[in-house]
């Protein structure tokens, strides 16, 4: 019976095999058109002996049936798959039609038929050209009878000619496999002989490194006993040297204690006296500079006396009542203690060229704001702040009440001003200033005066102006509860959150509050909170500045 003459069911069944096939290998195995990675040939290892053709895939799909014919096998099954379905066979239809195949019921044209009647080939759109001609033989000759005759008038022929390709086939195979057996032949061979000779010359300076290490055993235990032989002589004249040197030199060291410790005693006696004399002679100096401070302030007391009784004087020559002098004698009562408190910064204000580098870290902000004039320093005092404007070409001037410090920034050749600071301001007119400046004032100020400062100062500023503000931190525990009463002048200390709320209601705007010259090198190591604490506490900055803004 003819396998091709089959029935509507057959057909039905024998595309539902396919489409089975395709969903268990669909991830696996399809690909469409235009994916070469699953329809190449196998791919061989160079050198690898080659039995059949190489398949390559057409960039169309358009094979003839002799394209396929010429494959044998399971290569032919897989070089099947891959030409009209496009993917590797799966292993239920490789094993079918291996099987059909080895037991004779399917020739390589009916597994072509097959794969090409499927609905996947369809898909795919392959084409097959010479098919069916081998094919219309091929149900011919199932017919009974005809089918005889018509094998031997033209299946003979085509045997023979088959068996001769067969015959050549077979034989050029067998070339190849002799060819190939001889050439990995003669490749082993060739490598064995390298390696036995690696192996002899390797055994060769094998036994001559063994010869030299024996040498050379010998050669260092030789040495090594003279060695020994050495040490041990040098040991022992080493050990009496050692002996001899060791008294020598505890007999020095002893002489030398007792010399050092007369020399200690000496130099502890002159110490005493030079201690004694030194500190006669600062007593000496103290009493000198308060003499000097109450010396200076009685002649300027007297200056001002005298310049009161002359014009008093000439006054009464001329008979012109005699004025009211209490508020000059009021003026000079307030500058009684301007050579005291002078003493007094000198002592413990610091050295000018320390108070001046600390004050450096303001000179990037004003130059930031781009103010080169028009500054006001209130509270000038001995006028570092205004030496540092001065050297960086900005127009400043500065204003207090001490005639002693005003006295010392004129012979410094600095713009100054004797003056109550709040009663200055108020004479100046408004926006007339870029920049105002006041370091360790505020805390000097009763509440009332520091608002009306902060007030003037709001006035007097152009738009855009600086007010930068410096006094004591009290958050540094030291400040807060000790350094900051060193000072008798001084009346209570002012937390930055209280000076900025002041700057606020006042009208100002913060640009920044600068913790200052914390002393970073004291600080505990550790990172308990404890430990942090009493870092805070004790070793953080001890003054602050604060920059603010007139909008």
């Amino acid at each position: 019976m003819d396998m091709f003459a089959t029935s509507d069911s057959e057909v039905d069944v024998e595309r539902l095999m396919h489409e089975i096939r395709a969903a268990v290998n669909g991830n696996h195995h399809t690909a469409g058109p235009g994916s070469p990675e699953r329809l190449t040939g196998a791919e061989h290892e160079p050198g690898s002996l080659i039995l059949q053709p190489v398949f390559h895939r057409k960039q169309n799909n358009q094979y003839h049936v002799n394209d396929l014919l010429r494959f044998h096998g399971e290569e032919f099954l897989r070089i099947a798959y891959r030409a009209l379905l496009l993917r590797e066979p799966d292993p239920s239809g490789m094993a079918h039609y291996s099987e059909s195949l080895a037991g004779g019921r399917f020739s390589k044209i009916d597994v072509l038929a097959s794969l090409y009647s499927s609905p996947e080939r369809r898909r795919n759109q392959v084409r097959l050209a010479g098919l069916w001609l081998p094919l219309t033989v091929g149900r011919l000759e199932r017919i009974p009878l005809i089918g005889n005759v018509i094998r031997l008038m033209i299946r003979l022929p085509r045997l023979l000619e088959r068996y001769r390709q067969l015959e050549f086939s077979l034989t050029s195979q067998q070339q190849r496999i002799i060819d190939h057996q001889n050439r990995s032949h003669k490749e082993l061979t060739d490598r064995l002989a390298e390696v036995h000779e690696s192996v002899q010359a390797w055994m060769e300076h094998q036994q001559s490194l063994d010869a030299r290490l024996r040498q050379s055993e010998e050669t260092a235990a030789t040495r090594l006993a003279e060695a020994r032989e050495y040490i041990d002589r040098c040991t022992t004249k080493l050990n009496k040297h050692i002996d001899r040197c060791t008294t020598k030199l505890n007999k020095q060291i002893a002489l030398q204690d007792e010399t050092l410790l007369q020399q200690q005693q000496e130099l502890q006696q002159v110490k005493s006296q030079t201690d004694a004399q030194l500190q006669q002679l600062l007593l000496g100096q103290e009493q000198t500079l308060v003499k000097v401070v109450t010396q200076q302030r009685e002649l300027m007391t007297q200056g001002r006396t005298l310049s009161i009784l002359l014009e008093e004087i000439k006054q009464n020559a001329s008979g012109v009542p005699r004025p009211d002098l209490s508020p000059i004698a009021a003026d000079e009562e307030a500058h009684l203690l301007d050579g005291l408190y002078a003493s007094f910064e000198e002592k413990f204000r610091g050295e000018r060229d320390e108070i001046r580098e600390r004050l450096q870290v303001y000179l990037p902000i004003l130059k930031n704001a781009e103010i080169t004039d028009a500054v006001l320093d209130v509270g000038c005092g001995r006028g570092e702040w205004l030496e540092l404007l001065s050297k960086e070409s900005i127009q400043a001037r500065g204003v207090d009440h001490n005639r002693i410090a005003i006295e010392g920034c004129r012979n410094l050749g600095l713009n100054v001003v004797e003056e109550d600071a709040l009663t200055y301001l108020r004479s100046l007119s408004a926006e007339s200033m870029n920049a105002i400046t006041s370091f360790h004032l505020v805390e000097h100020l009763q509440f009332e005066v520091l608002i009306g400062l902060l007030d003037e100062a709001f006035r007097i500023l152009r738009r855009g102006g600086l007010l930068i503000l410096e006094t004591p931190n009290p958050e540094n525990f030291m400040v807060g509860s000790y350094s900051f009463y060193a000072d008798p002048t001084h009346r209570n200390p002012i937390p930055s959150e209280t000076l900025k709320f002041l700057l606020e209601s006042r009208g100002f705007g913060i640009i920044a509050v600068m913790k200052l010259r914390p002393w970073d090198a004291a600080r505990i190591e550790g990172d308990s909170e404890i430990v942090k604490r009493f870092n805070e506490y004790f070793y953080s900055a001890p003054d602050y500045g604060i920059v603010a803004r007139k909008p």
